[in-house]
């Protein structure tokens, strides 16, 4: 009776009635549970039906009833596969070529279980043997199908290999440009451009390459050719808009940076950049605006303030001008960079001395004397060795009595209760140590 059934099952699948087959295939299981062939059959057409996990379930059930089913292995490692369990696939391989080492379809499938797991070699190798016993059955189709495979896989292993010697030239170029050596960095990109013509990134380093040493048309037309190839690379627009910022085309740059900002509203780096364009394009307001926002983004921004300062100072604004040299020197004050500090300070001096002579004129125009009156001395007590440390602490600070006073301020809350002369001695001893 099980016989009936599993007879009226395979002619189902001749049919192309899967489903009723596999009614079929119960039935005769039903009545046998140990009808191997049945098992395998179902799980044939389970397989043909997508479901990969029910044929590997009757590949299994017919193995526990016959381990030398050559037939079960292979369906099984089949099914394997199609759930990306290569290595399971390999284990029922395995078994294949214990039971026939010459089992052409085996050497073929172990081929794409190893190709699955990345290991080219071992794929090759296994397709080799494969196409060897194919030509000798003299199945050219199925032959040539497997050099086919061996041929792709070839290729993608020497483009792998290619990919990989590139990205370390490209590396190698990079840090020749970060030491500042642009001439071998230059010969590096040329070379790898004759190898790789359309390479988006080599064309960006070799754009900013001939920016630096100066060939401003040749920077131009590398970063134009990059941003055809991938409009959106932000690093190459940023550069095309400084080489514009050199070659004095400000609305071209400005409108490279506004692409940036518009696609990266926090893009500090940009709106600094587009300030600059603005300042030179003589647009002030522009570049304060730009300056500002990037301030907003980055408060501790020493650098912005001075540029904000310089802006300010061109719009004849000098107070607004030492008030952002002084948060400058404010933040290189708490760096402890005395270098840029000092430089601060000689540049507050530059504009305490235009506002102290913008004034005089307004005072002199307008009738009356005025008395301006420009940073008083704070009140210290008046013994020798007290006046010996202020006049030590007022020269280190450039004559500034505004920072002497917050730099003893830091240090009395830090270390509340000491002595008047503790404090100027510690801001001192600080003072010299980060200096010296």
């Amino acid at each position: 009776m099980e016989q009936e059934f599993y007879n009226q099952g395979l002619e189902k699948v001749l049919q192309g009635n899967l489903e009723g087959a596999i009614q079929d295939f119960d039935h005769a299981l039903q009545i046998n549970p140990h009808f191997t062939e049945a098992y395998y059959r179902r799980g044939v057409v389970r397989f043909d039906l997508g479901d990969r996990q029910g044929a590997i379930e009757d590949y299994t059930l017919a193995l526990q009833l016959n381990c030398e089913s050559i037939e079960s292995y292979f369906g099984r490692a089949l099914a394997w596969l199609a759930l990306s369990e290569p290595q399971k696939a390999l284990a029922d391989v395995k078994h294949i070529l214990n039971l026939k080492p010459n089992h052409t379809p085996a050497y073929s499938l172990q081929g794409t279980a190893y190709r699955q797991l990345g290991d080219t070699q071992a794929a090759i190798a296994s397709l080799k043997n494969a196409a060897q016993l194919y030509l000798e059955q003299k199945d050219t189709v199925n032959c040539r199908r497997c050099l086919e495979s061996i041929s792709q896989m070839q290729a993608t292993q020497r483009r792998a290999v290619m990919v990989t010697e590139i990205a370390n030239f490209l590396e190698s170029a990079l840090s020749k440009i970060k030491q500042g050596q642009y001439r071998a960095a230059l010969e590096d990109l040329n070379w790898l451009l004759q190898v790789e013509p359309r390479h988006a990134q080599a064309l960006c380093y070799r754009g900013i390459v001939y920016s630096k040493l100066g060939h401003y048309q040749e920077a131009m037309r590398d970063l134009a050719q990059a941003l055809q190839l991938n409009p959106q690379d932000a690093q190459v627009l940023n550069q095309r808009g400084l080489v514009r910022l050199e070659l004095g085309d400000y609305r071209g740059a400005i409108e490279d940076f506004s692409q940036l900002i518009q696609s990266n509203p926090h893009n500090i780096e940009a709106y600094i950049n587009r300030g600059h364009a603005y300042r030179k394009y003589k647009d002030f307001s522009q570049a304060i605006a730009d300056y500002s926002t990037a301030l907003s983004l980055k408060p501790d921004h020493a650098e912005l303030y001075c540029h904000r300062a310089a802006v300010r100072s061109d719009l004849t604004d000098y107070q607004g001008a030492v008030d952002d040299y002084q948060s400058a020197a404010n933040i290189y004050l708490d760096q402890h960079d005395w270098a840029s500090y000092q430089q601060i300070l000689d540049k507050i001096k530059r504009e305490e001395a235009r506002v102290r002579s913008t004034s005089s004129r307004r005072a002199a125009s307008s009738g009356p004397d005025v008395i301006f009156s420009y940073q008083e001395k704070p009140v210290w007590s008046n013994t020798k060795s007290t006046r010996e440390l202020q006049n030590r602490l007022l020269t280190l600070v450039g004559g500034y009595w505004g920072v002497a006073e917050r730099l003893i301020e830091l240090a009395r809350r830090k270390n509340p209760g000491m002595p008047e002369n503790w404090y100027l001695e510690k801001v001192i001893f600080d003072l010299e140590r980060d200096r010296f």
